[in-house]
């Protein structure tokens, strides 16, 4: 392709982003009608962030200044390896139908600094109770509507919170301990029953009773501002430790409370990780598919011996002892009947409960219609609004009427332009005088499709990725870690991101084979034609010409930041994702540990690259060699996930806990390998078409998917001078 053909390339990735920034951008703010507003909140020695969504009509104020449209609000919650980007369906969705949201990093998370943790318990909310007092703040806010949704390690965290905050103690209890406590009155098992604070008030003396009904005023206000739901996405009662239900003592009564709040549940059928969400091993469950019939799910439903049902609405009786009353069932979860009487009133009293399994596992929960509808439905309902208070007749917008899914793909066509865009941007850096003296024609190919040593290799390099990722992930692990297996690299200040440790772990070691094995095929083989071995693998290079590489990428590195952040600035916080593949904005706390990862993914992709450009074929055409080492480059750990969750659909868990392990948080992360790896081999091969070198490739690619990485997972080490 000449300069011509390059430009247009670019000048098509630039409108390609653009156009696709524009829709994702439109859906976001519902066509103009929510405000996306950015967030950073100065607290426990950092900043706390995420982005809040705002309905237009939601400000609406009298002519005094009071606002006469409040509306409720939904505190949204990533899990551990994001950021609050995405939360972005269900932040969509609920916006549009009128909710006020604010979509959270957590602490040490996307755009949120590590948390102070003398101040805060982060290993238990991570921000979640310090996002709910924000809400507080805010004047257009229904306090007494706020709940919580959160994925995975947030659920976690939102979970704790609303244990935290709104707690075990009913309205009437907490009166009936202050009458206790604060006032000497007498309060037996008959009066915690009876749930009359009022009939034991009314035992007091005249001052007494007169000191009751002015606590009464602040505990009811205070009360009646505790968060109202909670809906855990791939989560549980089980990770959120403190939300399960159990005994409590009121006023020296002990008696059963379930957590004080609505709750949902969303459970794929293929979870990886049930014996976390729902604390399953005890019962001998090992499967998602039987998650509800643990003692947890019977506990947080309230079923007692039954098995809990999904797409039903429960409401919770309390309990007058010290064992749990049984639930009822109040309806089906979408028959959308807003006026019954039941689940209202279930709602009110923070005594519904719904669950559903969808055919899906952890990480698909964020790209599900099924669970961003049972999110809409669970807080529509609960929360009695959807562009209006439904009981006194709106219009709602149907749960399952979605448009977040075109944000997605917009976003997704946003990322597919950016890698056109790094491609055309390098090599039109290429022709410019002060780097043209990197293009170099390559050496003919010396190998041939019929080498039986190539296919061998070609085994090998699809093999050992995916056999020796468990292993090296490992090795990776520090010895304070709280998220998988210990390993021997403690956190540090060029060690500050756990799973980017693990990764970078693998990939060193996976590098140093690799580059082992070309070294033996060369003794073995490639040395008798003459060749020597730094014309065979592309390794001459002078330190002028390799300083000169190393600028061109990070033009093409810095030229990319730009990009995104041109799309956050102008297009409400787009950044360029599909799914969990994602080049997001990164801040300087991301940027300094980028830099620090940069020399141990060097060592993989410059392996990589010498693996892809040893290996072209002089009886081959270069595009289809090109295509059949990107497929071999991805194909090891494509056939990793294939294998384990084939296992998991036939055995219901991944192969792992049935040797009684759990890894996966390692299947998880190695998802955007599939991608990333494919395109790895495609640039490195383009690069070295022109520079006749493997380093230029491999710079950029290290450039690049480092930052893929980094960007989008969390901090375990203060990166702060």
């Amino acid at each position: 392709m000449k300069n011509r053909g390059f430009w247009k390339l670019l000048f098509a990735a630039l409108i390609l982003m653009v156009l696709s920034g524009l829709v994702s951008s439109a859906v976001k703010s519902n066509g103009g009608r929510v405000l996306v507003r950015e967030v950073k909140i100065n607290t426990r020695g950092s900043t706390f962030a995420g982005l809040i969504y705002v309905p237009k009509d939601a400000v609406t104020q009298d002519e005094t200044g009071n606002y006469t449209n409040k509306r409720p609000a939904v505190i949204l919650s990533h899990g551990y390896l994001n950021s609050n980007a995405m939360q972005d369906p269900d932040a969509v969705e609920l916006a549009r139908r009128g909710f006020v949201v604010f979509s959270m990093d957590m602490y040490a998370h996307g755009n949120s600094e590590m948390a102070n943790n003398r101040e805060e318990p982060t290993g238990t909310v991570t921000g979640a109770i310090d996002a709910y007092n924000y809400m507080l703040t805010i004047p257009y806010v229904d306090h007494t509507r706020i709940g919580f949704a959160g994925h995975s390690m947030g659920g976690m965290n939102t979970g704790n919170a609303i244990a935290i905050e709104a707690g075990f103690y009913t309205l009437a209890d907490t009166l009936l301990i202050m009458l206790h406590d604060e006032l000497g009155s007498p309060v037996s098992a008959r009066d915690v029953a009876d749930q009359n604070p009022d009939s034991v008030a009314d035992r007091l003396g005249p001052f007494e009773q007169g000191v009751y009904k002015a606590r009464k005023a602040e505990i009811v206000n205070s009360y009646s501002k505790k968060p109202f739901a909670e809906v855990f996405l791939g989560s549980g009662p089980g990770f959120a430790f403190l939300s399960d239900a159990h005994e409590v003592d009121v006023a020296g009564v002990k008696v059963w409370r379930d957590l004080q709040a609505n709750v949902g549940v969303v459970l794929g059928v293929y979870e990886e990780n049930p014996w976390l969400m729902f604390d399953s091993r005890p019962d001998g469950i090992n499967a998602s598919a039987r998650i509800r019939e643990t003692s947890m799910a019977k506990r947080l439903f309230g079923t007692g011996n039954e098995t809990v049902k999904t797409g039903v609405w429960y409401g919770l009786n309390l309990s007058s002892g010290n064992t749990q009353a049984g639930s009822a069932e109040l309806g089906s979860l979408y028959e959308e009947d807003y006026q019954n009487r039941q689940i209202r009133q279930a709602a009110a009293n923070r005594a519904a409960r719904a669950i559903i399994q969808p055919r899906e596992t952890h990480m698909m929960n964020h790209f599900s219609r099924p669970t961003v509808s049972f999110v809409v439905e669970f807080f529509t309902t609960v929360m009695n609004y959807n562009n209006g208070e439904l009981a006194q007749g709106a219009n709602p917008i149907p749960a399952k009427k979605n448009i977040w899914l075109l944000k997605e793909y917009a976003n997704g066509v946003s990322l597919a332009g950016m890698f056109l865009f790094i491609y055309a941007l390098g090599m039109l850096l290429l022709q410019a005088p002060f780097f043209k003296t990197l293009q170099k024609t390559p050496p003919s190919p010396g190998l041939s499709k019929k080498d039986p040593l190539f296919w061998i290799m070609a085994v090998l390099f699809v093999i050992i990725p995916a056999v020796t990722y468990i292993p090296f992930f490992l090795l990776g692990g520090s010895p304070a870690t709280s998220a998988g297996a210990k390993g021997p690299i403690p956190y540090s200040f060029i060690t500050s991101e756990e799973m980017t440790t693990r990764v970078a772990c693998w990939a060193v070691l996976n590098g140093i084979i690799a580059f082992l094995l070309v070294g033996l095929r060369h003794v073995l083989k490639d040395r008798k034609s003459g060749i020597t071995f730094k014309d065979r693998f592309g390794l001459a290079i002078g330190i002028k010409n390799f300083g000169k590489a190393l600028l061109l990428a990070l033009c093409v590195f810095a030229s990319a930041q730009l990009l995104t952040a041109f799309s956050n600035y102008f297009f409400n916080y787009s950044d360029m994702r599909m799914w969990v593949i994602a080049l997001r904005q990164m801040n300087q706390s991301h940027l300094i540990a980028w830099a620090c990862y940069l020399v141990f993914f060097f060592v993989f992709y410059f392996a990589n690259s010498v693996v892809i450009n040893s290996s072209r074929m002089r009886d081959m055409s270069d595009s289809k060699n090109m295509a059949v080492l990107a497929v071999m480059n991805g194909l090891g750990i494509f056939l990793f996930l294939v294998f384990n969750y084939l296992y998991m659909i036939i055995k219901g868990n991944l192969v792992y806990n049935d040797f009684g392990t759990d890894q996966f948080l390692a299947v998880a992360i190695v998802f955007p390998m599939v991608v990333v790896l494919p395109m790895a081999a495609v640039y490195g091969r383009k690069f070295y078409n022109r520079t006749g070198s493997v380093y230029l490739g491999s710079l950029i690619n290290t450039m690049i998917f480092t930052w893929a990485i980094v960007g989008n997972t969390s901090f375990h080490y203060s990166l702060v001078f």
